[in-house]
Protein backbone atom coordinates (compact mmCIF):
# COMPACT_ATOMS: atom_id res chain seq x y z
CA UNK A 1 0.00 0.00 0.00
CA UNK A 2 2.86 2.14 0.04
CA UNK A 3 2.07 3.50 -3.79
CA UNK A 4 -1.16 5.00 -2.53
CA UNK A 5 -0.28 6.09 0.71
CA UNK A 6 2.09 7.99 -0.90
CA UNK A 7 -0.18 9.35 -3.88
CA UNK A 8 -2.92 10.49 -1.24
CA UNK A 9 0.30 12.51 0.76
CA UNK A 10 1.10 14.43 -2.34
CA UNK A 11 -2.81 15.12 -3.80
CA UNK A 12 -3.51 18.08 -2.04
CA UNK A 13 -0.15 19.76 -3.52
CA UNK A 14 -0.62 19.47 -6.34
CA UNK A 15 -1.69 22.97 -7.46
CA UNK A 16 -0.93 22.87 -11.45
CA UNK A 17 -2.17 20.95 -14.74
CA UNK A 18 0.12 18.28 -14.31
CA UNK A 19 3.28 17.28 -17.19
CA UNK A 20 4.27 13.53 -16.28
CA UNK A 21 8.51 13.44 -16.26
CA UNK A 22 9.70 12.33 -19.33
CA UNK A 23 10.00 8.64 -20.18
CA UNK A 24 13.35 7.33 -20.85
CA UNK A 25 13.53 5.28 -24.12
CA UNK A 26 13.89 1.60 -23.83
CA UNK A 27 15.02 -0.21 -26.87
CA UNK A 28 12.38 -3.40 -28.43
CA UNK A 29 14.68 -6.57 -26.94
CA UNK A 30 13.65 -9.87 -28.81
CA UNK A 31 14.39 -11.73 -26.18
CA UNK A 32 12.02 -10.11 -23.81
CA UNK A 33 9.46 -10.54 -25.79
CA UNK A 34 9.59 -14.49 -27.25
CA UNK A 35 10.39 -15.24 -23.84
CA UNK A 36 13.83 -16.84 -24.70
CA UNK A 37 15.21 -14.39 -22.58
CA UNK A 38 15.43 -18.03 -20.43
CA UNK A 39 17.32 -20.60 -21.51
CA UNK A 40 15.43 -22.96 -23.51
CA UNK A 41 12.26 -20.87 -22.83
CA UNK A 42 9.30 -20.21 -24.81
CA UNK A 43 6.02 -17.79 -24.99
CA UNK A 44 2.98 -19.31 -25.46
CA UNK A 45 -0.45 -18.17 -25.43
CA UNK A 46 -3.93 -19.90 -24.41
CA UNK A 47 -7.73 -19.41 -24.61
CA UNK A 48 -9.31 -18.64 -21.34
CA UNK A 49 -12.99 -17.05 -21.16
CA UNK A 50 -12.46 -14.63 -24.02
CA UNK A 51 -9.27 -13.69 -22.98
CA UNK A 52 -6.08 -14.40 -24.67
CA UNK A 53 -3.32 -15.36 -22.20
CA UNK A 54 0.11 -15.93 -22.22
CA UNK A 55 3.11 -17.59 -20.42
CA UNK A 56 6.66 -18.07 -20.12
CA UNK A 57 7.46 -21.71 -20.46
CA UNK A 58 10.55 -23.77 -19.52
CA UNK A 59 10.73 -27.71 -20.44
CA UNK A 60 12.50 -29.22 -17.49
CA UNK A 61 11.85 -32.05 -14.67
CA UNK A 62 8.84 -32.99 -12.99
CA UNK A 63 7.10 -31.73 -10.90
CA UNK A 64 5.71 -28.50 -12.95
CA UNK A 65 6.70 -25.19 -10.65
CA UNK A 66 3.76 -22.28 -11.61
CA UNK A 67 5.07 -19.11 -10.75
CA UNK A 68 2.59 -15.89 -9.96
CA UNK A 69 4.55 -12.53 -10.22
CA UNK A 70 3.29 -9.87 -8.65
CA UNK A 71 1.79 -6.77 -9.88
CA UNK A 72 3.24 -3.01 -9.78
CA UNK A 73 3.89 -0.74 -12.92
CA UNK A 74 5.75 -2.65 -15.31
CA UNK A 75 6.06 -5.82 -13.77
CA UNK A 76 4.11 -9.42 -15.30
CA UNK A 77 6.41 -13.18 -16.37
CA UNK A 78 9.86 -11.54 -16.66
CA UNK A 79 10.21 -11.34 -12.99
CA UNK A 80 10.43 -14.84 -13.02
CA UNK A 81 12.95 -15.53 -15.43
CA UNK A 82 16.31 -15.29 -13.03
CA UNK A 83 14.58 -17.98 -11.10
CA UNK A 84 13.70 -19.56 -13.77
CA UNK A 85 16.96 -20.37 -15.38
CA UNK A 86 17.80 -21.73 -12.15
CA UNK A 87 15.50 -24.39 -11.64
CA UNK A 88 16.10 -27.71 -13.07
CA UNK A 89 12.04 -28.07 -12.98
CA UNK A 90 9.32 -27.65 -16.13
CA UNK A 91 8.17 -24.30 -15.65
CA UNK A 92 4.75 -21.97 -16.12
CA UNK A 93 5.10 -18.47 -15.88
CA UNK A 94 1.33 -16.97 -16.51
CA UNK A 95 1.15 -13.19 -17.35
CA UNK A 96 -2.40 -12.44 -15.05
CA UNK A 97 -4.95 -10.72 -17.53
CA UNK A 98 -3.87 -7.36 -18.07
CA UNK A 99 -0.48 -8.07 -17.62
CA UNK A 100 2.89 -8.81 -20.20
CA UNK A 101 1.38 -10.02 -23.06
CA UNK A 102 -1.57 -11.19 -22.32
CA UNK A 103 -5.61 -9.73 -23.18
CA UNK A 104 -4.90 -5.59 -22.31
CA UNK A 105 -8.15 -5.02 -19.30
CA UNK A 106 -10.13 -1.90 -19.17
CA UNK A 107 -12.59 -2.18 -16.23
CA UNK A 108 -14.63 -0.15 -17.44
CA UNK A 109 -15.48 -2.40 -19.98
CA UNK A 110 -15.38 -5.87 -18.56
CA UNK A 111 -14.84 -6.35 -14.82
CA UNK A 112 -13.07 -9.27 -12.79
CA UNK A 113 -13.61 -10.72 -9.39
CA UNK A 114 -10.18 -10.71 -7.74
CA UNK A 115 -8.20 -12.68 -6.95
CA UNK A 116 -10.56 -15.25 -7.81
CA UNK A 117 -10.62 -14.95 -11.46
CA UNK A 118 -6.41 -14.41 -11.57
CA UNK A 119 -6.97 -17.88 -9.94
CA UNK A 120 -9.14 -19.18 -12.69
CA UNK A 121 -6.88 -18.12 -15.58
CA UNK A 122 -3.94 -19.92 -13.60
CA UNK A 123 -6.69 -23.23 -13.17
CA UNK A 124 -7.58 -23.16 -16.68
CA UNK A 125 -3.67 -22.85 -17.80
CA UNK A 126 -3.53 -25.69 -15.26
CA UNK A 127 -6.33 -28.12 -17.26
CA UNK A 128 -4.78 -26.91 -21.16
CA UNK A 129 -0.78 -27.86 -20.24
CA UNK A 130 -0.42 -29.23 -17.10
CA UNK A 131 -2.74 -31.76 -15.58
CA UNK A 132 -0.30 -33.13 -12.84
CA UNK A 133 0.11 -31.95 -9.70
CA UNK A 134 2.55 -28.94 -9.38
CA UNK A 135 3.91 -26.54 -7.04
CA UNK A 136 2.63 -23.11 -7.12
CA UNK A 137 4.92 -19.73 -6.19
CA UNK A 138 3.13 -16.78 -5.17
CA UNK A 139 4.99 -13.48 -5.13
CA UNK A 140 3.97 -10.69 -2.55
CA UNK A 141 0.76 -9.30 -2.91
CA UNK A 142 -0.59 -12.18 -5.17
CA UNK A 143 -0.49 -14.63 -2.21
CA UNK A 144 -4.32 -14.62 -2.00
CA UNK A 145 -3.87 -16.21 -5.74
CA UNK A 146 -1.79 -18.86 -4.34
CA UNK A 147 -3.94 -19.53 -1.66
CA UNK A 148 -6.83 -19.78 -3.62
CA UNK A 149 -5.03 -22.21 -6.05
CA UNK A 150 -4.46 -24.64 -2.99
CA UNK A 151 -6.94 -24.68 -1.70
CA UNK A 152 -10.10 -24.06 -3.81
CA UNK A 153 -12.86 -26.49 -4.64
CA UNK A 154 -15.26 -26.32 -7.33
CA UNK A 155 -16.91 -29.07 -10.13
CA UNK A 156 -13.75 -27.83 -12.09
CA UNK A 157 -10.85 -27.52 -9.86
CA UNK A 158 -9.31 -29.45 -6.66
CA UNK A 159 -7.18 -27.60 -5.46
CA UNK A 160 -5.52 -30.20 -2.89
CA UNK A 161 -4.74 -32.60 -5.78
CA UNK A 162 -4.01 -30.16 -8.43
CA UNK A 163 -1.53 -28.34 -6.42
CA UNK A 164 1.26 -30.05 -4.66
CA UNK A 165 2.89 -27.67 -2.54
CA UNK A 166 2.86 -23.94 -2.34
CA UNK A 167 5.60 -21.30 -1.62
CA UNK A 168 4.59 -17.46 -0.82
CA UNK A 169 7.38 -15.43 -1.49
CA UNK A 170 7.75 -12.19 0.66
CA UNK A 171 3.62 -12.11 1.13
CA UNK A 172 2.06 -9.33 3.02
CA UNK A 173 1.90 -9.57 7.22
CA UNK A 174 0.01 -12.63 8.58
CA UNK A 175 -2.98 -9.72 9.55
CA UNK A 176 -3.57 -8.58 6.19
CA UNK A 177 -3.67 -11.94 4.43
CA UNK A 178 -5.98 -13.87 7.30
CA UNK A 179 -8.37 -10.59 7.97
CA UNK A 180 -8.10 -8.89 4.61
CA UNK A 181 -8.11 -5.14 4.40
CA UNK A 182 -10.95 -2.37 5.28
CA UNK A 183 -13.05 -2.80 2.96
CA UNK A 184 -14.13 1.00 3.06
CA UNK A 185 -10.50 1.96 2.61
CA UNK A 186 -10.27 -0.01 -0.29
CA UNK A 187 -13.22 1.54 -2.10
CA UNK A 188 -11.86 4.57 -0.93
CA UNK A 189 -8.15 4.16 -2.65
CA UNK A 190 -9.91 2.32 -6.05
CA UNK A 191 -11.87 6.02 -6.31
CA UNK A 192 -9.35 7.75 -6.02
CA UNK A 193 -6.36 6.15 -7.86
CA UNK A 194 -9.40 5.96 -10.53
CA UNK A 195 -9.90 9.58 -11.02
CA UNK A 196 -8.54 11.66 -13.51
CA UNK A 197 -6.50 13.44 -10.13
CA UNK A 198 -4.99 9.83 -9.37
CA UNK A 199 -4.25 8.80 -12.88
CA UNK A 200 -2.39 12.16 -13.45
CA UNK A 201 -0.32 11.29 -10.00
CA UNK A 202 0.25 8.08 -11.50
CA UNK A 203 1.69 9.06 -14.35
CA UNK A 204 4.54 10.95 -12.90
CA UNK A 205 5.86 7.03 -10.92
CA UNK A 206 5.85 5.56 -14.73
CA UNK A 207 9.71 7.21 -15.56
CA UNK A 208 12.91 5.49 -14.51
CA UNK A 209 13.60 7.85 -11.61
CA UNK A 210 10.56 6.77 -9.55
CA UNK A 211 10.61 2.81 -10.85
CA UNK A 212 14.54 3.19 -9.22
CA UNK A 213 13.20 5.19 -6.17
CA UNK A 214 10.54 3.67 -5.05
CA UNK A 215 12.62 0.08 -6.18
CA UNK A 216 15.51 1.17 -4.05
CA UNK A 217 13.13 2.53 -1.13
CA UNK A 218 10.69 -0.41 -0.46
CA UNK A 219 12.17 -3.80 -2.10
CA UNK A 220 15.70 -4.33 -2.87
CA UNK A 221 18.39 -5.21 -0.41
CA UNK A 222 20.68 -3.54 -2.21
CA UNK A 223 20.15 -0.83 -5.20
CA UNK A 224 17.92 -2.15 -8.16
CA UNK A 225 19.96 -3.03 -10.78
CA UNK A 226 19.65 -1.39 -14.68
CA UNK A 227 18.26 -4.87 -16.24
CA UNK A 228 15.02 -4.48 -12.88
CA UNK A 229 14.49 -0.55 -14.53
CA UNK A 230 14.51 -1.62 -18.00
CA UNK A 231 12.17 -4.52 -18.02
CA UNK A 232 9.76 -2.32 -15.87
CA UNK A 233 9.65 0.61 -18.30
CA UNK A 234 9.53 -2.20 -21.38
CA UNK A 235 6.37 -4.09 -19.81
CA UNK A 236 5.04 -0.63 -18.92
CA UNK A 237 4.29 0.42 -22.39
CA UNK A 238 1.85 -1.52 -23.33
CA UNK A 239 -1.73 -0.70 -24.02
CA UNK A 240 -3.69 -0.44 -20.69
CA UNK A 241 -1.21 -1.80 -18.61
CA UNK A 242 -1.73 0.70 -15.52
CA UNK A 243 -5.07 -0.80 -15.66
CA UNK A 244 -4.37 -3.79 -13.23
CA UNK A 245 -1.72 -1.69 -10.83
CA UNK A 246 -4.62 0.93 -10.07
CA UNK A 247 -6.70 -2.25 -8.89
CA UNK A 248 -3.81 -3.96 -6.96
CA UNK A 249 -2.67 -0.51 -5.75
CA UNK A 250 -6.47 0.16 -3.94
CA UNK A 251 -6.05 -3.36 -2.16
CA UNK A 252 -8.86 -5.00 -4.25
CA UNK A 253 -6.53 -8.54 -4.36
CA UNK A 254 -6.59 -8.25 -0.76
CA UNK A 255 -9.61 -7.64 0.48
CA UNK A 256 -11.15 -10.66 1.51
CA UNK A 257 -9.52 -12.49 4.78
CA UNK A 258 -8.50 -15.98 4.12
CA UNK A 259 -8.24 -16.99 7.42
CA UNK A 260 -10.55 -19.90 7.38
CA UNK A 261 -9.01 -21.31 3.94
CA UNK A 262 -5.28 -21.04 5.46
CA UNK A 263 -6.14 -22.67 8.55
CA UNK A 264 -8.42 -25.58 7.65
CA UNK A 265 -8.27 -26.08 3.30
CA UNK A 266 -4.70 -26.04 2.82
CA UNK A 267 -3.22 -29.92 3.50
CA UNK A 268 -0.08 -29.40 1.10
CA UNK A 269 3.24 -28.50 2.41
CA UNK A 270 3.64 -24.49 2.47
CA UNK A 271 6.96 -22.65 2.64
CA UNK A 272 7.62 -18.70 3.09
CA UNK A 273 10.29 -17.35 1.84
CA UNK A 274 11.45 -14.10 2.77
CA UNK A 275 14.42 -11.41 2.39
CA UNK A 276 16.39 -11.54 5.37
CA UNK A 277 16.38 -7.15 5.14
CA UNK A 278 12.50 -7.55 4.81
CA UNK A 279 11.26 -5.46 8.30
CA UNK A 280 7.49 -7.34 7.81
CA UNK A 281 9.40 -10.22 9.00
CA UNK A 282 8.49 -10.26 12.38
CA UNK A 283 4.51 -9.50 11.06
CA UNK A 284 4.23 -12.76 9.72
CA UNK A 285 4.50 -15.39 12.78
CA UNK A 286 0.86 -15.81 12.40
CA UNK A 287 1.78 -17.78 9.19
CA UNK A 288 3.57 -21.01 10.98
CA UNK A 289 0.60 -20.38 14.06
CA UNK A 290 -1.86 -21.31 11.87
CA UNK A 291 -0.73 -23.30 8.70
CA UNK A 292 -0.76 -26.62 9.26
CA UNK A 293 2.46 -27.68 7.81
CA UNK A 294 4.68 -24.82 7.57
CA UNK A 295 7.83 -23.48 7.05
CA UNK A 296 10.08 -20.33 6.42
CA UNK A 297 13.15 -19.85 5.08
CA UNK A 298 15.06 -16.31 5.46
CA UNK A 299 17.47 -15.47 1.66
CA UNK A 300 20.49 -13.53 2.89
CA UNK A 301 21.03 -10.70 0.66
CA UNK A 302 17.45 -9.74 -0.32
CA UNK A 303 14.44 -7.61 0.77
CA UNK A 304 10.98 -8.43 -0.82
CA UNK A 305 11.95 -9.60 -3.94
CA UNK A 306 14.09 -12.20 -3.02
CA UNK A 307 13.34 -14.26 -6.82
CA UNK A 308 14.80 -11.05 -8.38
CA UNK A 309 17.69 -10.41 -6.12
CA UNK A 310 18.84 -13.75 -4.58
CA UNK A 311 17.26 -16.37 -7.23
CA UNK A 312 19.82 -19.33 -6.79
CA UNK A 313 18.83 -19.23 -3.03
CA UNK A 314 15.12 -19.46 -4.36
CA UNK A 315 15.33 -21.99 -6.62
CA UNK A 316 17.28 -23.98 -3.59
CA UNK A 317 14.32 -23.38 -1.23
CA UNK A 318 11.39 -24.55 -3.87
CA UNK A 319 13.45 -27.67 -4.71
CA UNK A 320 13.38 -28.24 -0.74
CA UNK A 321 9.32 -27.61 -0.80
CA UNK A 322 9.51 -30.07 -3.65
CA UNK A 323 10.92 -32.72 -1.89
CA UNK A 324 8.60 -32.12 1.53
CA UNK A 325 5.60 -32.69 -1.25
CA UNK A 326 7.25 -35.64 -2.59
CA UNK A 327 7.98 -37.20 0.48
CA UNK A 328 4.60 -36.65 1.54
CA UNK A 329 2.83 -38.40 -1.93
CA UNK A 330 1.42 -35.35 -2.83
CA UNK A 331 2.92 -35.92 -6.04
CA UNK A 332 1.14 -38.40 -7.46
CA UNK A 333 -0.94 -37.89 -10.21
CA UNK A 334 -5.08 -37.85 -9.57
CA UNK A 335 -6.84 -40.63 -10.34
Amino acid sequence: MHLTALLWAHAAALQQPFRAAPRRAVAARARFETGDDVPGGTYETYEHDGWTCGYRHKTGCEPAIVLLHPVGIGLSSWFWTRVMAELPNEVYAPDFIGCGRSDAWDPAERGLFLPLDYSRQVEELWRQKIGKPCCVVAQGGLAPVGVYLASRSSDRWDGARAVAGLALSAPPPFADLAEGLDSAEVARNLEFLQSSLGRQLVKLLRSAFFVKFFSDLFLFADACDEAWISNCLTDDERPKSIEPVLTFNAGVVGARGLFDELKTQIPQPVLVIEGAADKRSEKRGGYAETVPDLERVAIEGSCNVPPWERPGLVADAIGALVLRARRLGRLEAPG
